[in-house]
């Protein structure tokens, strides 16, 4: 004899296939969400690595849960690159961490696939990139940029005075090239006016401008960063310093100097060293000069702020070897664009590096602000 299902167990039974199918639609929508959230990730820092840094071959390798990226390059990166590069990503509020595949270490290991000795090594050709492969020399006080100073100045025949030193200037790229693991090149142009103020005059003369303008090569493999470049120095007193000192002799100050600096990062410090060589130079001057110096950044040392200090160093054959030291000490600021802006407490002992008064002994203290772009 059948016996009819309670109707009550026919109701348990299509609550649960409903509830079932209901389980897997929303297991089904969820992996399509996720799929599609984590493509929309991954266009989105592909498109804005693109733009940022068009010459570092950079990639989305994965895309881990909680907004993580894994990284990977054609080519390893230094470390005030991949500092850069979290930075801007973390700072657009998409991304929340980022990870580094191997392609983008500089130590590969041993059990990471050897590449096709036989496949072609990629090269990419961007034109105007918007990053510097050698990053400038932030104590030096020749570095093409835009920044101004209050400067209290010692000279050698013991005149002090309070002083302003301007600078505008600044890097331009012109053509990044990437030669797969074998490094990133840069060819550029920088250019420059240091001019000098004495703010005690009544008018704050001008003492002395340099002129200053360099074709830089560049290159980068990972912490590893050289740079080539000719560049050339005139030198020009102040019409109003002229005035007011009839006695001085004008020097037509100008030269062409060919530099070679290379440069090594490791976590948060950097040092680099060369030299020069004058190929040309009025008056004649003993060629030979040789650059070093060190850099050190904490960042977020006091909450948006990242700390700097750097020491530039430089001598010459033409003054007997005396070397000039150059200290800075600060703080910087910066967005996850290319801007940024420093305030530095600065020292300076040494030969004076404005122009015909090379020669002259210096020392000063001041405060400076600096500006990227």
């Amino acid at each position: 004899m059948k016996f009819a299902r309670p109707p009550a167990s026919i109701l348990s039974r299509t609550v649960r296939w409903h509830l079932f199918m209901a389980a897997l639609a929303m297991v089904v929508c969820a992996s399509v969400f996720a799929d599609e959230r984590d493509d929309y990730l991954r266009g989105y820092v592909d498109a804005l690595l693109d733009s940022r840094y068009p010459g570092l071959g950079l990639r989305v390798q994965a895309v881990k849960p909680d907004a993580g990226v894994t990284l990977t390059s054609r080519t390893c990166l230094g470390p005030s690159q991949k500092r850069d590069v979290t930075y801007l990503l973390t700072q657009s509020g998409q991304v929340k961490t980022v990870f580094w595949a191997l392609s983008a270490e500089c130590d590969k290991s041993s059990s990471a696939p050897e590449p096709d000795a036989a496949a072609p090594v990629p090269v990419d050709i961007h034109v105007l990139p918007e990053t510097e492969l050698f990053a400038p020399l932030l104590a030096d006080p020749r570095q093409p940029r835009f920044s101004m100073s209050y400067q209290h100045y010692h000279s050698s025949n013991a005149q002090e005075f309070a002083a302003a030193s301007v600078a505008l200037g600044e890097y331009f790229g012109l053509a990044t090239g990437l030669f797969g693991e074998y490094g990133s090149s840069q060819i550029g142009i920088q250019a420059a006016v240091f001019a000098l103020f004495n703010l005690d005059a009544p008018s704050s003369d001008l003492i002395n401008a340099d002129y200053w303008f360099g074709l830089p090569i560049s290159y980068r493999r990972g912490p590893w960063s050289y740079l080539v470049r000719l560049y050339h120095q005139s030198s020009h007193l102040g019409d109003e310093f002229i005035l007011g000192n009839p006695g001085v002799n004008r020097v037509n100050l100008s030269y062409e100097e060919l530099e070679g600096l290379v440069s090594y990062e490791w976590e948060r410090w950097r040092i680099y060293g060369g030299g020069g060589y004058l190929v040309h130079s009025e008056p004649e001057l003993a060629p030979k000069q040789v650059h070093a110096g060190a850099e050190y950044l904490l960042p977020r040392a006091a909450g948006k702020f990242d700390l700097i200090a750097a020491v530039d160093l430089r001598a010459s054959e033409e003054l007997d070897w005396g070397s000039s030291r150059s200290y800075q000490v600060g703080f910087e600021f910066k967005r996850s664009t290319s801007r940024r802006v420093r305030l530095m407490l600065e020292h300076f002992t040494g030969h004076s590096p404005n122009g015909q008064f090379y020669r002259e002994p210096l020392r000063y203290t001041g405060l400076g602000l600096y500006f990227g772009f």
